[in-house]
């Protein structure tokens, strides 16, 4: 009733006076008393208690004797405590309560996943995604703690291979038989440049459009580069962008004006983006799987798969709705 409790915890009781130290309080000794109270009778309670019926009254005499007063009275018709013992059973309840929560408490966090995961994120997907993956981590499972990679689809592939990264949201992650994977969301490639370089925001643009603006790519071997050349070839285009390098500096470049890029997004569009506006390409459409992974070679520690699930649930979350 009172929760569990071990024979040699002990709540040291301090005294004010200039006395000798009194014994401490010990929970097995208040433990009794309160069956004791409760029973109203010393052999009912030794019998609840599965004790002697003097083994309890030694406990309760022990119990007055570390607080200096009596607390209890006894009688032909059983016992009933002293005004000290009314308010020691009402500290008494709270001692045992927060006994339980501290028990409940420790046993939480033995049971909680902890550890250390590493995530592997797309460098385009970080800004939807790598604050709610950390906000979201840090709410849920605080004994958990993130490393996040960020880099293409090239170097996620590589990170997962060798062991680098534990999980990882990897575009056409499906197709990977090293890895398992769960199919989360599609990106749709979008038109890219600062909003305030178009007159008003189209619902898309087609490809062959797209593709005579000042573009700034990405590098080869890139798998979202080798979707776009793939797209521009189907409709007899080549795609010759003005640079072609990473993904930090096409974003400071984009931000200067006069320069554009192709990028995949999640969500609905068109969308303006921190003064980016993302237009959907068409004619023909360019799109992709995107997808949790993580490794087949070994088991998910506890850490890893609430890692995986959230992972998993902020990316459908974002995903539009059909």
């Amino acid at each position: 009733m009172y929760g569990k409790y071990n024979r040699g915890i002990s709540i040291q009781q301090f005294s004010h006076s200039t006395s000798s130290p009194k014994l401490a309080l010990n929970l097995d000794h208040l433990r009794a008393f309160l069956v004791v109270v409760e029973e109203g009778s010393m052999n009912r309670a030794a019998a609840r208690l599965l004790r002697a019926q003097p083994a309890v009254g030694r406990q309760i005499r022990l119990l007055e004797e570390s607080l200096g007063t009596s607390l209890l009275q006894r009688s032909s018709q059983g016992v009933q405590p002293t005004l000290a013992g009314v308010c020691l059973i009402e500290h008494a309840k709270r001692i045992f309560q927060k006994v339980a929560e501290t028990e409940a408490a420790i046993a939480h966090l033995e049971s909680a996943p902890a550890g250390s995961v590493t995530v592997a994120l797309p460098t385009s997907l970080i800004d939807q995604l790598g604050v709610r993956l950390f906000a979201t981590m840090q709410e849920r499972y605080p004994l958990v703690k993130l490393q996040v990679l960020e880099g293409d689809s090239h170097a996620i592939t590589m990170w997962m291979r060798d062991g680098s990264s534990s999980v990882a949201l990897l575009p056409e992650g499906h197709s990977d038989t090293s890895l398992h994977s769960v199919e989360c969301a599609t990106q749709v490639f979008c038109f890219c440049g600062r909003s305030d370089m178009f007159d008003g925001l189209p619902d898309s643009i087609s490809l062959a459009e797209a593709l005579s603006y000042p573009l700034a790519l990405s590098l080869h071997p890139n798998r979202l580069r080798r979707l776009i050349d793939a797209a521009a070839q189907s409709i007899g285009q080549d795609v010759r962008p003005i640079i072609s390098t990473s993904t930090g500096l096409i974003s400071l470049l984009i931000r200067e004006g006069n320069i554009y890029t192709i990028r995949p997004r999640i969500g609905l569009m068109p969308v303006v983006v921190e003064g980016i506006a993302f237009i959907p390409i068409r004619d023909p459409d360019i799109r992709r799987g995107l997808s949790v992974v993580w490794s087949t070679e070994h088991p998910l520690q506890s850490a890893v798969e609430v890692t995986r699930a959230t992972l998993v649930e902020l990316v459908q979350a974002i995903s539009p709705r059909v």
